[in-house]
C-alpha cells in the first residue's frame, strides 16, 4: 500500500517536473520573438504554456521573491522547484489513493462472541 503511494508520487512528480520545465521552455522560447517585433501576438501554444507555468509552479512561486532571486544561490531555487514537483506528486497520489486509504483504516466490524 505505502509502496504503491510512493511509486505513484514519484511518477507524478517526474511527470510534473518534465511538464513544468517543458512549459517554461516553450513559454520562454516562443516569447523571445516579442523583443524583435513590437506588434507580436502570442501564439496559442505560448498562451497555454504561460498558463501551465503559472499553475504548475505554485505554491513554490508564491514563496520565491525577487529578493531571494538576487541573494540566494540558484541551487536553492532548483531545490525548491524539485520540492514543488514532489509536493504535487504526493498530493495527487494521496488523492488518487484516497479511497484505498479510507477503506484500509476502517475498523473491523466483526463481533466477538462470548463463550459460556
Amino acid at each position: 500500500m505505502k509502496k504503491s503511494i510512493l511509486l505513484t508520487s514519484g511518477g507524478i512528480a517526474v511527470i510534473h517536473l518534465l511538464l513544468s520545465i517543458g512549459s517554461v521552455a516553450v513559454a520562454f522560447g516562443s516569447g523571445m520573438e516579442a523583443f524583435e517585433n513590437p506588434d507580436y501576438q502570442p501564439s496559442m501554444a505560448e498562451r497555454i504554456a504561460d498558463s501551465l507555468v503559472e499553475i504548475l509552479t505554485q505554491p513554490a512561486m508564491s514563496l520565491w521573491t525577487s529578493w531571494m532571486s538576487k541573494n540566494i544561490p540558484d541551487v536553492v531555487e532548483w531545490g525548491l522547484y524539485l520540492l514543488n514537483s514532489l509536493l504535487w506528486g504526493i498530493t495527487l497520489a494521496i488523492l488518487l489513493h484516497a479511497r484505498t486509504l479510507v477503506d484500509g483504516k476502517k475498523p473491523n466490524n466483526k463481533t466477538i462472541k462470548a463463550t459460556s
